[in-house]
């Protein structure tokens, strides 16, 4: 529910409207409190307790995003590594199909071309609805096809052939990894579990500013500000194929453009 309402936001938005909104909720309770304990003097203000509360639940909340934050960072970071090995396993296949050089494995070289394109241009847009392209699919599964059409010949072509069976399986393999990612986001109950204690922590920071000074104010502001600013950026980072901070398909481009430069005959064209 939440991510499916974080994606259609910037970063920048996220950024401004979660401590702005957090700012807003701790104003409003504050003077509500102060007007609560002002008429009916209901609430016997302790202002150690209060402190002790506020430091704790600061310091438990910090540790806490901070520690997610890591964590999700480091996912990210995994993703990114995957697009990696997934274009470097395309142009290991590439080379080992140029050295078996027969025409099935140059039909294979321009189907492993067309696979490479469908992944850029159909299957990276759909990632963000929790799946794969049928176009890419079908792409590896004619790759696949032409690859089996191979016949080895020699000693040194069967090692070559079981070595492009290798590379093709793992290509396979790293594409399922990637599109079971796209489902790697934190769940919702982490999301709702941390603005309730946000808003723990505005309320015993609306209690603090019953007795209010400037330095005080600033000093809870600033402090809210950080933590949500926190938060927003595990949201950021947890959306990998979504909004302005997202994994790119920039090394598969690249691995695209650098096969479509090469000798169009090794393509199996005339």
């Amino acid at each position: 529910m939440y991510l499916s309402v974080l994606q259609y936001m910037t970063d920048t938005q996220l950024l401004v409207l979660m401590p702005a909104l957090s700012c807003l909720a701790l104003l409003l309770v504050a003077l509500g409190v102060r007007y609560i304990n002002a008429k009916w003097g209901w609430l016997d203000y302790d202002s150690d307790i209060v402190d002790t509360a506020t430091q704790n639940t600061m310091s438990g909340a910090y540790v806490v995003l901070g520690f997610v934050l890591a964590l999700v960072m480091t996912t990210a970071s995994g993703l990114d590594d995957k697009v990696s090995q997934e274009a470097q396993a395309i142009k290991s296949l590439n080379g080992l199909l140029i050295l078996d050089g027969s025409p099935p494995a140059l039909e294979a070289r321009a189907a492993l071309l067309a696979y490479t394109k469908s992944i850029v241009t159909d299957e990276w847009t759909v990632l963000r609805d929790g799946h794969g392209s049928p176009a890419t699919s079908k792409a590896l599964t004619d790759l696949f096809r032409q690859i089996d059409r191979i016949e080895p010949q020699s000693p040194k072509s069967v090692v070559i052939f079981s070595k492009t069976l290798e590379a093709a399986d793992r290509i396979a393999q790293i594409r399922n990894d990637r599109i079971l990612s796209v489902t790697s986001a934190l769940p919702d109950i982490f999301y709702t579990v941390s603005l309730l204690s946000i808003l723990g922590v505005i309320i015993i920071c609306g209690l603090r500013l019953i007795e209010a000074t400037p330095v005080r104010a600033i000093t809870l502001v600033v402090q809210l500000v950080m933590l949500t600013l926190m938060l927003g950026a595990i949201a950021i980072i947890d959306l990998p194929y979504l909004g302005d901070t997202a994994t790119s398909a920039e090394n598969l481009q690249d691995v695209y453009h650098a096969l479509e430069r090469q000798d169009p005959g090794l393509l199996g064209k005339p």
